[in-house]
């Protein structure tokens, strides 16, 4: 199948570019790091090696958080409100610069530099797309916010409360329907403005839209894998963790140890992803998603030749 070709070529590739999963793996880490330093700052004078603290290593983290947001000794209010929202802006903003390097790296154009060139060239036109996915994604998140407070209001009329629950499974299920071709269509746009380095993003985007819609035996399966693989990954951690509760400095860093492997993998899928991506595009044989308008010059009229002018002193023949 053309759709696992197109994945299985996208891991070779990133299997070449290791270093790269590191990156994808400290962005998003060292603004969590931050925000929990801060947290930390805040938590450990008030628990410390209280029974809370017992408590919460025993697995009951969201009661003893609960109960000490109650208490005059919180002062997360901050840290959960704007920190989280600076942070979450921040790692957008490195999210966006990283992809624009990624991409560049992985094209294999065989330029010096090409991760910094990247971003150099990319970046503001990554971000314009990410600004415009995050337009549309907003709008679907609306909409399927009316569909599930209209089955809200039907189950409450019927007295059913199965249609809430079918409620919200038909919004999530429409809302990954028209939000994967999206998701896909910002990021083959991209690829194709760094491989012809253009700018016109938001043509290329809706290009994209279509050319991805057309192709849905590509590229859903293709989707699928990429929603799948992290899904299963974690899946498989929780597996691992809920019978465990760690309740020594050892077991604690062996946690840590094992999100982290968590997190490292899922970098490397998403590196994967852009792999796959790429040669899907390719696969397209490298269509200009992101060209200008072509406008179309009129014809030009032709030269219509004046006639030839006599003299008046002379006459004509046929006189």
């Amino acid at each position: 199948m053309q759709s696992m070709n197109f994945v299985r070529e996208g891991f070779r590739v990133a299997g070449r570019h290791k270093r790269l999963v590191l990156a994808l793996w400290l962005v998003p880490l060292i603004p969590a790091l931050v925000l929990a330093a801060i947290a930390a700052a805040n938590l450990a004078p008030a628990l410390d090696e209280s029974l809370f603290a017992d408590r919460a290593l025993e697995g009951d983290w969201f009661v003893v958080l609960m109960e000490f947001r109650s208490s005059p000794a919180d002062a997360l209010g901050p840290i959960i409100t704007r920190g989280v929202l600076v942070m979450a802006i921040l790692t957008l903003l490195l999210q966006v610069a990283l992809s624009a390097g990624v991409v560049e790296v992985l094209l294999e154009r065989g330029e010096s530099h090409p991760f910094m060139l990247g971003v150099q060239r990319n970046y503001l036109r990554f971000l314009r797309t990410t600004i415009l996915l995050a337009v549309a994604t907003a709008a679907l998140l609306i909409a399927g916010r009316f569909l599930i407070r209209g089955f809200f209001k039907l189950a409450e009329a019927q007295a059913d409360g199965r249609l809430d629950v079918f409620g919200i499974g038909l919004a999530v299920t429409l809302f990954f329907i028209l939000w994967a071709p999206l998701d896909l269509a910002a990021d083959l746009s991209r690829i194709a403005a760094t491989h012809h380095d253009q700018r016109s993003m938001v043509r290329g985007f809706f290009r994209a839209v279509n050319a991805v819609v057309r192709r849905p035996v590509v590229f859903l399966p293709m989707y699928l894998v990429f929603l799948l693989l992290p899904l299963l990954l974690h899946l498989v951690y929780y597996q691992l963790r809920s019978p465990w509760t760690p309740a020594s400095v050892g077991a604690i860093l062996a946690l840590l140890v094992a999100q982290q492997a968590t997190v490292l993998f899922r970098a490397f899928f998403k590196l994967g992803f852009w792999g796959a991506e790429i040669a899907a595009f390719r696969g397209l044989d490298q269509p200009e998603f992101c060209r200008p308008k072509v406008k179309i010059k009129p014809a030009a009229e032709p030269d219509v030749e004046a006639p030839e002018s006599f003299d008046s002193d002379e006459v004509p023949d046929f006189l």
